[in-house]
């Protein structure tokens, strides 16, 4: 992974800005394409609703009623990808090709941001020369917003709100995964269920999840 470096971060985090700086002046002339805004998820699989899921549950919830508080005005809410993760992404020469844009809502534009963090952790904080994963994301997010800011302002509320919506992407990767869940819980990998029981162990003990106990 040589390319995994401040070099790439700084020009993903431009890349983004540069798109929430174009969708700002997109109106789509097709009422039809408008995409619909962030809600908080519909959760319908009975599975998710019991035991140790429903504490997972909760968790969302919390976490869904503050975003739903926040304002949606338009220097910081917009049209965004909402799937930005290395895996939606080719790198071509230095340039980086944005594909898979069927996620994309409107949201805030630091949800957009701490999407694209969330799944750099997961992703590339496993080298020791990144420290802990609080270090790899504080070493990210200074290198992706340096690029960012270039392209797009953000104010300083919102990056301090990026960790909130860190740890809205991991709780809401939960259920995306279990969404078709036939409750059986030999039929999860052991992926699955080292990463639900360390989320449940976060939860109980009242800790945010990794990547997301430092301050910016």
């Amino acid at each position: 992974m040589s390319v995994w470096d401040t070099t790439l971060f700084t020009r993903w985090g431009s890349v983004m800005g540069n798109l929430h700086h174009l969708t700002q002046s997109y109106q789509p002339e097709d009422p039809k394409l408008i995409r619909a805004d962030w809600a908080p998820l519909e959760l319908k699989n009975p599975h998710l609703h019991t035991g140790d899921y429903a504490l997972l549950l909760g968790k969302l919830r919390t976490l869904e009623q503050q975003l739903m508080d926040l304002p949606r005005k338009d220097d910081g809410y917009g049209l965004i990808h909402y799937d930005f993760h290395p895996y939606n992404c080719l790198i071509d020469q230095g340039e980086l090709n944005i594909f898979d844009f069927d996620d994309a809502i409107r949201g805030w534009y630091a949800l957009d941001i701490g999407v694209a963090a969330a799944h750099a952790v997961w992703w590339g904080a496993h080298d020791p020369k990144w420290g802990t994963k609080d270090e790899f994301a504080k070493t990210f997010l200074t290198a992706f917003l340096e690029g960012y800011v270039k392209q797009q302002p953000i104010a300083q509320e919102w990056i301090a709100r990026i960790p909130l919506f860190m740890e809205y992407r991991n709780i809401s990767s939960f259920f995306w995964w279990l969404k078709d869940w036939n409750g059986d819980e030999g039929s999860l990998s052991e992926h699955q269920k080292g990463a639900i029981s360390a989320a449940i162990n976060l939860i109980q003990n009242d800790l945010p999840f990794e990547g997301c106990r430092f301050k910016l």
